[in-house]
C-alpha cells in the first residue's frame, strides 16, 4: 500500500507539472506598446474549428505565467489551469508580466500604474480577438490580477466575458489596515497610517516603522497610489460583458466578503464558493500560513476539478 501511495504520488506530480497529452504549447509574444511580452499559447489538441480562448493574467508582485515566484511561491497554478481547460476544448495564453525577465523593451517602472498593467492584458485579448483559430475570448484574472481584468475589459477589451478568481471587492487600504492590526500593536498601527497617508499623497514618509518598511519603496509609490484607489465594486459594475466570480473559502488573502461584496455590485454575475479551496485554487481546510504554505511551494499539488469545472462551464456556455 505505500508503495502504490507512493507510485500514485509521483504520478500525480508529473501530471500537474508537466502538460497533458491534450494541450499542445507554443510560445507566443504579446505587443504592448513598445513592450514585447514573452507567453505560452497552449490549444487543445485535435479540435477542428475555432475554440473559446482564456487570456490568464497573474496577480501581484514578480509571478510568472505559471503563477510561480521568486520569492519561493511555486503552486504552478496558472499552467495546471491552462492544461486543465486544454482537455476542456478551450485554448489559453498565460504571460509573464512587464518587469519579468522575459520583457522585450524598456519602461520606467516608477511610472507604472494598474491601468499600464491592465493594458497588456487587453493588448493580449486584441491579438487573440484577430486569430481565427479562436471564437471568442476570455479574461480570466487571478488575484491582482482579477482587477486588472475588470480594468482591462472597462478599457474596451474586445471580451465575452470576464472570470475573477480570488480577488478583492473592498479597497485595498481597508485590507491592508486590517491584516495589519492583526499583528502589530496600535502605537505602530498609528505610525503605519500616518506614513501612509504622507506616501499617498506622493511624498516619501520619514517616521516609518522597521518592520512595514517594505511598503514604502519609493520606486512603488505610483503604482501603490494607483492601487488605493482602486474601488473592485465600482470597477465591476462599469463591465458590460458577463461575469463569473470564483472564490475559495480557505482563502487568506481575498474572502468570501470579498466576493459577496462584488455579487451584491453585480447580482447578475455568477457566484461560485468553493469549500476548502486556498488562494492558489488548493485543497487544504487549514486557515493558517503556515498550515497552508505546502499548498504555495508544491507544484504538484493539483488545483480543484470545482475550479476547472465553474470556469470551463461557464466559458463554454458564453455565446
Amino acid at each position: 500500500m505505500i508503495v502504490l501511495s507512493v507510485i500514485l504520488g509521483a504520478l500525480v506530480a508529473q501530471a500537474d507539472t508537466t502538460p497533458p497529452s491534450a494541450a499542445v504549447e507554443s510560445p507566443y509574444t504579446i505587443h504592448s506598446g513598445s513592450l514585447g511580452l514573452a507567453a505560452t499559447l497552449t490549444l487543445p489538441r485535435g479540435v477542428s474549428g475555432p475554440v473559446p480562448v482564456a487570456v490568464i493574467i497573474a496577480g501581484s508582485g514578480p509571478t510568472d505565467r505559471n503563477g510561480n515566484s521568486v520569492m519561493g511561491i511555486r503552486p504552478n497554478s496558472y499552467a495546471q489551469l491552462a492544461w486543465r481547460l486544454a482537455e476542456r476544448g478551450i485554448a489559453t495564453l498565460r504571460y509573464d508580466k512587464r518587469g519579468l525577465p522575459g520583457t522585450q523593451g524598456t519602461f520606467d517602472i516608477r511610472q507604472m500604474t494598474l491601468e499600464d498593467f491592465a493594458g497588456d492584458a487587453r493588448s493580449a485579448a486584441e491579438s487573440l480577438a484577430r486569430d481565427p483559430r479562436f471564437s471568442r475570448v476570455v479574461l480570466v484574472g487571478h488575484s491582482e490580477g482579477a482587477s486588472l481584468a475588470l480594468i482591462a475589459a472597462r478599457q474596451g477589451a474586445p471580451v465575452a466575458g470576464v472570470v475573477h478568481v480570488s480577488g478583492l471587492g473592498r479597497p485595498l487600504g481597508e485590507v491592508m489596515r486590517e491584516q495589519l492590526s492583526r499583528q502589530f500593536d496600535s502605537a505602530t498601527l498609528v505610525r503605519y497610517d500616518t506614513a501612509m497617508k504622507y506616501y499617498l499623497r506622493g511624498d516619501q514618509p520619514v517616521d516609518v516603522p522597521q518592520q512595514l518598511a517594505m511598503l514604502f519603496v519609493p520606486v512603488n509609490q505610483t503604482f501603490m497610489r494607483s492601487l488605493a484607489a482602486f474601488d473592485p465594486p465600482a470597477a465591476i459594475r462599469a463591465v458590460r460583458q458577463p461575469v463569473l466570480l470564483v472564490q475559495g473559502e480557505t482563502d487568506l488573502q481575498a474572502t468570501v466578503a470579498d466576493a459577496e461584496r462584488l455579487h451584491a455590485a453585480r447580482p447578475d454575475a455568477r457566484l461560485v464558493l468553493m469549500p476548502d479551496v486556498n488562494h492558489v485554487l488548493k485543497r487544504t481546510a487549514d486557515r493558517t500560513v503556515p498550515g497552508q504554505m505546502p499548498t504555495y511551494q508544491d507544484p504538484g499539488i493539483p488545483i480543484v476539478p470545482e475550479a476547472v469545472q465553474a470556469i470551463a462551464d461557464w466559458i463554454l456556455a458564453l455565446r
